[in-house]
């Protein structure tokens, strides 16, 4: 998944909403779980999920289409690397708005190889 562009950062933050497996599927149980989570939710939360997606119905259908495209993919991944894909977003998402920036431009400014590059780096970490 990346986070190379304004989209891949809109993508990331529907995800946020999205990722809860409560929002997965269409089912009459999962419609139900939803339902619940939503209750669960503080007013904060409900209100950045309005934002989120508010956000994304502003998108045009190919960007839609580019993010739901993403979570499909993610829902394909095993449940290790999506843990791990969660807590690289919480690490980013707990960093200063500055520190942040810093790392978005740096990325922007990078090749296609070097952000190869520094995934290979990343996921060999992991291993």
């Amino acid at each position: 998944m990346k986070i190379d562009t304004p989209l891949g950062l809109i993508s990331m933050a529907f995800l946020t909403v999205m990722l809860n497996p409560a929002f997965a599927g269409n089912n009459a149980e999962t419609k139900q779980q939803r339902s619940e989570h939503w209750q669960n939710m503080t007013p904060e939360q409900k209100t950045k999920a309005k934002e989120r997606y508010e956000k994304f119905k502003n998108l045009s259908p190919e960007q839609q289409q580019k993010i739901n495209e993403r979570h499909e993919r993610f829902k394909q991944l095993p449940p290790e690397e999506q843990q791990r894909l969660r807590e690289r977003r919480d690490k980013f998402k707990n960093m200063p708005e500055q520190q942040q920036q810093q790392m978005r431009e740096k990325w922007l400014n990078m090749t296609p190889q070097q952000r190869q590059l520094i995934r290979d780096k990343h996921n060999n970490k992991e291993d």
